[in-house]
């Protein structure tokens, strides 16, 4: 039994021999001793005699199910009995580096513990009983994945990983079609895209047929600059935010409007009472506005079902969701063309699969529409359809997935949404890390933790390498200070 756990986790070589295995409790514990052999100085061939063996205790804490796996190293030193040569050996394992204190087994399960983006690196190290920087270490040796080819289809869109000030957003670069991420770049000002992009090979940026983006000028001049073969399309989900982000101001400004004649009637209140202690609390017109801007807001197919009516404590009154909007509706005049001028967008949105021509007449006609609309809201979204008129109607592109194994044919809309999907998990990253601050580890740990067939290397850097040289002059320290 002992010799197929120490086969398994490779904790054996061929001049070691296990001596003992026994469990206590839920611990395993394995000792491995050196081979008494016959060594020879290498300098001038004398019989090497040893000092007496060694135990070392190697920090290779093997989770398995409810047990942990504990190794005693036994081995020997080797002296040249020559005085004048003096030459010394120390028996070496295989499974574990000179002066270290951890089993190469200990190094790889940590870096594939790292594969759960939420894990951070202090966390992994609890769980190994190593420092957060020697989880860093190991990870960067090992780990460096190289980008991926440009795909047909490329998504590009920023991240906040705020790593310095300088850098707050990096880029990432996505395979629309299988959803991988090609790379992540540290930032996505030009003096970092225009040196990468110009460095990838010419037929390779050809080959990219469609770029899309968000309404970020930069991203849509990319296909000037460097995709000339690419439509670019304007992500339409960024277009809807940006009409809704118009609203919900509109709808703010109509609040505070409420609110200023509450302070009016407030100050009126208390001067005529000759008392100035009383605080301005919520009228019903504010509540509504506060809670209920859902009604003008959401997508007329996604309304909410009728429900029955439910008591509202704060306007003491039950309501159903035909009476909030009705209670919404009556607090401005414009609401409800703002919410008709909104859905007719809306529709439009959603129709005209691969009908380019469609899609253009019927814009053009919006812009129009927009333009001579009395709402200032409407006829700054005129102008903006107006700016990205040609990527917004390339975004009416449907592309047909292929079939595979594990998927079934689809057909869907060129879209930042998978994306938007993702940007969770770099963000989850920064807030579960507190701060971030090297680039070549967030990018690898990304990569690492979403690539299906990312692979180690075969033959790890050096520790001098991936260390990060901060050039900061190092505060006080005392090793032997007690608490």
């Amino acid at each position: 039994m002992s010799d197929s756990i120490t086969d398994l986790l490779e904790l054996s070589d061929a001049d070691s021999e296990i001596t003992e295995f026994h469990v206590e409790g839920n611990v395993k514990k394995v000792t491995i001793e050196k081979k008494i052999r016959e060594l020879h100085c290498p300098i001038c061939g004398h019989r090497l005699y040893s000092k007496g063996p060694f135990i070392r205790h190697p920090n290779n804490q093997i989770f398995q199910g409810c047990y942990v796996l504990e190794v005693t190293l036994i081995g020997r030193r080797w002296i040249c009995p020559d005085p004048e040569c003096s030459y010394k050996e120390t028996d070496q394992f295989g499974f574990i580096q000179r002066y270290k204190h951890n089993t190469t087994f200990n190094d790889i399960a940590i870096i594939y513990e790292l594969k759960d983006i939420h894990l951070s690196c202090r966390q992994v190290a609890r769980r190994y009983n190593v420092s957060d920087t020697y989880v860093r270490t190991v990870f960067m040796r090992y780990v460096s994945l190289p980008r991926h080819p440009l795909p047909a289809v490329l998504s590009v869109d920023e991240v906040y990983l705020n790593i310095s000030p300088k850098f707050k957003y990096a880029l990432v670069l996505m395979d629309w079609i299988t959803g991988d991420i090609i790379d992540v770049l540290p930032s996505r000002r030009r003096q970092i895209t225009e040196k990468y992009f110009l460095d990838l090979p010419k037929e390779e940026r050809d080959d990219v047929r469609f770029l899309i983006c968000d309404m970020y000028d930069p991203y849509i001049n990319y296909t000037r600059r460097y995709f000339r073969h690419a439509e670019v399309i304007t992500d339409s989900f960024h277009v809807l935010q940006w009409l809704l982000r118009l609203i919900r101001r509109y709808v703010t400004d109509i609040k505070k409007k409420y609110q200023e004649r509450d302070r009016k009637r407030l100050k009126d209140k208390n001067y005529k009472n000759n008392k100035d202690f009383e605080k301005q609390k919520d009228s019903r017109e504010v509540y509504i506005l506060k809670n209920a801007s859902w009604v003008i807001l959401q997508n007329e197919k996604n309304r909410r079902p009728y429900e029955g009516r439910k008591y509202n404590h704060f306007l003491n009154q039950y309501l159903d969701t035909c009476d909030w909007e009705r209670e919404f509706m009556a607090l401005d005049k414009n609401f409800y063309r703002i919410k008709l001028y909104k859905d007719i967008y809306v529709t439009f949105n959603e129709s005209y699969a691969n009908d380019f021509e469609g899609a253009s007449q019927r814009l053009d006609e919006l812009i129009a529409f927009y333009k001579e609309c009395d709402i200032k809201i409407f006829r700054e979204f005129s102008r903006l359809l107006s700016h990205y008129r040609q990527s917004i109607i390339n975004s009416f592109h449907y592309i047909t997935t292929e079939e595979t194994e594990n998927h079934s044919a689809i057909t869907r809309r060129l879209s930042n949404g998978p994306m938007e999907s993702f940007n969770n998990i770099p963000s989850g990253l920064r807030t579960q890390s507190h701060g971030l601050s090297d680039f070549e580890f967030v990018r690898n740990r990304i990569l690492w933790s979403v690539r299906d067939d990312a692979a180690i290397l075969a033959v790890p850097k050096s520790a001098a390498e991936v260390h990060n040289y901060t050039n900061k002059p190092r505060g006080p320290y005392n090793k032997h200070k007690k608490n």
